[in-house]
């Protein structure tokens, strides 16, 4: 208020001669000009208050139709930011703080009233009830904002131990105010019984002044039963002259959903650290966030070593061709998860067959943000395949194909023949005499006999021939791309080589010759067992004049 602004001041007075008075010390005011509202009884006053702009209010207590401090209370009901000055009578202290309890800024003593008192009364009331309006703005704002961080405050006086708590504090454990009280001792026992050692360890060195603020993760106990998990901060504001601490405020975050979360997040990456296959995740660009323990034993290279890297920095082998890793990348960055198997070399430059599922992790806007890789070395299992094959497709004595698998490889060829109308040259043999082998020397050397000639056919043989076992001792040949006249001076050297090349064992030198049929696939050839049979036929012939020859069916 500037000294160039009029004061509306309200009297509320039934006394005419005190209302005089209290108009002539306003006027005798030489710095400021008042206007006064004179009303007799409380509810003219409340009349004028609801329609016009008032600055103060004068009232007196003892009014026709109120009386005491009701006064003050009808008058602060009506509005809170109106200065309220009590007039009284008597000098009463204790009545006159009841009267500033119940919202009046100010009281004056009727006989000890002039000019300077009154003036000086109403500007302090004019600055007490705007700091008050300041402090209850201020108090609004932090209760929004508390309510808006859902942050329960609570302010302790340390030494009677009394604490006032919001209602943000109450709720969060399903509490009103009234059923919680006002004594610290409510908290403490509503602190989890393993959490209270943690608590004790922030606060304790905080109240003796050692840290700038208490701060603790706690569990407090709900009304229904259930814990719910709370920030706890805190700092002490007063301190007596002993430095003793004496009032401290601070406030509880409910943290229980974040705990969750942490708790399943802990959950998750446990379940993922006991499995047995390694697993990695990355960013959108590959590089490695995080992978667990199987991934360490897998890959040879240690966490640390991987996270930061992308994963073909550490174990792309080389195997796998351009291509092959675009249509990876294709699939994932398209949202879908790719599977499929891989050659990966180890830390230790070990090559290993790894089997791969990557699949890509969206946000909520199904953007894509992580890839999560599943590795499995698969290794010994593709081993087994192998062996598996081998024993279901290969003769176990002498590592050729057995008779089913040589079919089927020779239906194939024969299918090929008739698209590229070529001619391939298909041999039957038989080892001469090979009962005798087994009867007078055993059937280890027979056996032995068996791998000695399918030594010498790798040898004489080109890569592209394919050799199958068709029986005990009789054998057949493929030859791709083959006419009947290289394919006879192949199986002549065969014949020859054999027939020169005896089997040494046991100080034993044992002959043995070989009978060979020919006969040429062609697209016409009918299929692929009616060429057999051709080459079989020409295999008879060939025991028939006298065994050790070729003989080819024309």
């Amino acid at each position: 208020m500037t000294e160039a602004t009029n004061c509306c001041v309200l009297l509320i007075e039934d006394e005419p001669g005190d209302a005089n008075l209290v108009r002539q010390y306003l006027r005798a005011s030489p710095n400021l000009r008042f206007e006064l509202i004179w009303r007799e009884n409380l509810a003219d006053g409340e009349q004028i208050i609801a329609q016009q702009k008032i600055d103060v209010v004068l009232v007196d207590l003892s009014l026709p139709d109120s009386r005491g401090l009701d006064t003050v209370r009808r008058i602060r009901k009506a509005t809170r930011v109106l200065p309220i000055i009590v007039l009284t009578g008597h000098d009463d202290t204790e009545f006159s703080l009841k009267a500033l309890d119940c919202g009046a800024q100010d009281y004056l003593i009727k006989t000890n009233i002039d000019t300077d008192s009154l003036v000086r009364a109403i500007r302090y009331a004019l600055t007490r009830i705007s700091l008050e309006k300041r402090l209850h703005e201020s108090e609004q704002r932090m209760g929004m904002a508390l309510q808006g961080a859902n942050l329960g405050l609570w302010d302790w006086h340390i030494p009677s131990g009394k604490v006032i708590y919001n209602d943000l504090w109450a709720s969060m454990l399903g509490y009103t105010l009234d059923e919680v009280g006002s004594d610290i001792d409510i908290w403490k026992r509503l602190v989890h019984p393993d959490d209270w050692p943690l608590v004790t360890a922030s606060l304790e060195p905080h109240l003796r002044g050692e840290t700038d603020l208490y701060s603790v993760e706690h569990r407090l106990l709900h009304k229904d039963g259930h814990w719910v998990w709370v920030h706890d901060t805190g700092r002490v504001l007063e301190w007596d002259f002993h430095g003793q601490p004496i009032r401290a405020v601070g406030i509880h975050q409910d943290i229980s959903l974040r705990k969750a979360s942490e708790l399943r997040d802990h959950l998750l990456v446990s379940a993922l650290e006991t499995v047995e296959h390694g697993v990695v995740i990355t960013d959108v660009n590959a590089n490695i966030e995080w992978a667990n323990k199987a991934f360490e034993t897998l890959t040879g290279f240690s966490r640390h070593e991987a996270i930061g890297m992308r994963p073909n920095e550490l174990v792309k082998s080389g195997k796998q061709d351009p291509a092959f890793y675009h249509n990876l990348w294709d699939t994932i960055l398209s949202g879908n998860t790719w599977r499929g198997e891989i050659v990966n070399r180890r830390k230790n430059g070990e090559l290993y067959d790894e089997e791969l599922v990557i699949s890509p992790v969206t946000d909520q806007q199904g953007c894509i943000r992580h890839f999560v890789g599943v590795k499995q070395d698969v290794s010994e299992r593709k081993r087994m395949q192998t062996e598996l094959w081998e024993l279901a497709t290969t003769d176990g004595l002498t590592g050729f194909l057995n008779r089913r698998h040589f079919m089927a490889r020779l239906e194939n060829e024969f299918a090929r023949v008739k698209r590229n109308n070529h001619r391939v040259a298909v041999l039957m043999l038989d080892l001469d005499h090979f009962k005798q082998i087994n009867d007078g020397y055993g059937h280890p050397t027979g056996d032995a006999m068996l791998q000695h000639f399918a030594g010498i056919m790798r040898a004489e043989l080109r890569q592209i021939d394919v050799v199958g076992r068709i029986g005990g001792e009789e054998f057949a040949i493929f030859m791709p791309e083959t006419d009947a006249e290289p394919a006879m001076i192949i199986a002549e050297r065969l014949r020859k080589v054999l027939a020169d090349t005896p089997l040494l064992m046991d100080k034993h030198t044992i002959p043995i010759t070989v009978s060979i049929g020919i006969a040429l696939m062609h697209a016409d050839s009918g299929t692929a067992d009616c060429v057999l049979t051709k080459a079989d036929k020409a295999l008879y012939t060939a025991k028939e004049n006298g065994r050790n020859c070729v003989r080819v069916w024309l």
